[in-house]
């Protein structure tokens, strides 16, 4: 997945925001989601206004991966 508004249009598509109190953590959990998922690599950590710690933000899908590049 690349286009990162789709979650917005289609059904299946998802946006999926992960907090924790440092970036190794939301990192480490947004990539292990990643692997087992049709999904995007996380967004770069950042602080959302008004909350503690940090977050990133990746992409899903229930649709399956395409795997043949094309």
């Amino acid at each position: 997945m690349s286009t990162r508004h789709l979650h917005l249009t289609q059904p299946g598509l998802a946006r999926i925001t992960i907090q924790s109190a440092d970036p190794e953590t939301v990192t480490a959990l947004a990539y292990t989601i990643a692997a087992h998922l049709n999904a995007t690599g996380p967004s770069e950590p950042h602080h959302l206004p008004g909350e503690d710690g940090v977050a990133v933000t990746l992409y899903a899908s229930t649709h399956p991966a395409d795997t043949e590049g094309g």
